[in-house]
């Protein structure tokens, strides 16, 4: 499959699935192909929530209004909005139960990435949220790995940082430090046991630790709430997706 990154649907970083709720205003509450509860048949988006009705939806991409459904006030019918992304790929992206569309979005007309088109809302949904539709050939494909989160610029410590999407890892050992920089030096701001699970944001370079230089840095849970620190990659199993990419040719 291509390589596509798009912009967020939505105006901060998205947590994956399994986040805490107190950490970022956005997150993933459903998962492509999951299938529970709530979703008989399996799930063909990614569902965004944690959020308050009325935040804006923006374009993911440049590219022409492809379709539009409007509710009318009508139950169990969303808003919703499809984008035909501009390139050579066949791309579209889709958002539904906006609870407006902006006026300026009509079928034909030009988008530009970062644009607003709507609102989020509840429209054929019972809570606020975003399901976020991306199609690639036609075929329904997984966006959540797709999407350019926003970095934590303002927080980030350590050089030359590398983003990281989309896995998790576990700690190896007991009295794991999670500090409040890359560095043996900086303060600890918690003492995790084995087995807790971290979905980093970045690998930076620091301190150095038997001879490594590299840390993770990422949300963690802390006696004064959730805080951005770091970890060192010594003492973090592999990492794994949270999430499969679905391969549109498979």
């Amino acid at each position: 499959m291509a390589q596509h990154s798009f912009s967020n649907p939505v105006d901060g970083p998205i947590r994956p699935l399994g986040s805490p709720k107190a950490v970022g205003k956005y997150r993933v509450t459903a998962a492509f192909d999951q299938t529970d509860d709530d979703h008989k048949t399996p799930h063909k988006g990614v569902d965004i929530g944690n959020a308050r009705c009325g935040d804006p939806i923006l374009a993911m991409a440049d590219g022409e209004v492809s379709f539009i459904q409007r509710s009318r006030g009508n139950p169990g019918v969303a808003n919703i909005v499809r984008i035909q992304h501009d390139g050579a790929d066949d791309v579209e992206s889709g958002y539904a139960h906006l609870a407006t569309i902006a006026d300026r979005i009509v079928l034909g007309r030009r988008v530009t990435r970062g644009q607003v088109i709507g609102t989020l809302g509840d429209t054929g949904a019972d809570a606020c949220h975003l399901h976020l539709g991306m199609k690639l050939d036609g075929k329904e494909v997984d966006g959540w790995p797709m999407l350019a989160q926003n970095q934590e610029t303002e927080m980030l410590k350590g050089t030359n940082p590398v983003r990281l999407f989309n896995k998790k890892g576990r700690l190896l050992g007991d009295n794991t430090r999670f500090r409040a920089g890359p560095s043996i030096r900086e303060g600890v701001l918690e003492i995790y046991a084995k087995d807790t699970e971290i979905a980093p944001d970045f690998i930076v370079d620091g301190g150095s630790v038997g001879g490594s230089v590299q840390w993770y840095g990422t949300w963690g849970n802390t006696h004064a709430g959730k805080q951005f620190g770091y970890i060192h990659v010594s003492t973090v199993g592999p990492l794994v997706p949270i999430e499969i990419v679905a391969q549109p040719n498979a």
